[in-house]
């Protein structure tokens, strides 16, 4: 086969192509397609856990779970601003990246946060509980991931739209901008107040 013929022919440039857009997902600036696509994927994900959830085997319990995943992811949201984006090798740079451009899209992959979703939460959950139990907290948690996705985009670049709690929280995340030992909740200020982190102004 002539080896120039894997540089002309159709099938390879459009391979060629699709490999450039999947590695577009993994550099510090996404482009909008790979930013956007947690929205996408996320709530088709979150209705299959609440189907679950609520199959027979679920009971009220769900309810319970569903609320503690929220509160779980909460707490994760502040664990991994506080300690992984501020001082992680790996992602500290991308997040300084988006210090210095908060308006610039930056974030983690979808593939690679619905791999970790399902390899550290759902996988083992489903080895400890019932399968509807594990989906429900796996369901809160994606809610929670998907709500902090997208209230940190807002944050940055849609303004409040006149709601009161939502000009809150880009207050309380304007001043971790400016002071990064402070404010690392970005959907709710809960765990900044509890660990002594939260500062109004």
């Amino acid at each position: 086969m002539d080896p120039n013929a894997t540089q002309t022919h159709p099938f390879w440039q459009s391979a060629r192509k699709a490999r450039a857009k999947f590695l577009q997902m993994f550099t510090s600036e996404m482009p909008a397609w790979a930013f956007f696509l947690d929205f996408l994927v996320y709530p088709p994900l979150i209705l299959l856990c609440l189907f679950w959830a609520f199959a027979p085997g679920g009971g009220a319990e769900s309810f319970i779970l569903i609320a503690l995943g929220l509160l779980v992811w909460s707490l994760s949201e502040y664990l991994i601003h506080r300690f992984a984006f501020h001082h992680a090798p790996l992602l500290q740079p991308i997040h300084m990246a988006h210090h210095q451009a908060p308006r610039d899209l930056h974030g983690t992959p979808t593939l690679v946060t619905v791999l970790v979703f399902y390899v550290l939460l759902y996988w083992p959950l489903t080895l400890l509980m019932r399968t509807a139990w594990a989906a429900a907290l796996t369901a809160g948690v994606l809610i929670g991931y998907l709500a902090y996705v997208g209230v940190h985009y807002i944050v940055h670049n849609k303004g409040s739209g006149g709601r009161a709690w939502l000009r809150r929280l880009i207050r309380l995340h304007a001043v971790h901008h400016r002071d990064l030992q402070h404010n690392f909740g970005v959907t709710t200020p809960l765990w900044d107040w509890v660990f002594g982190t939260l500062a109004k102004r």
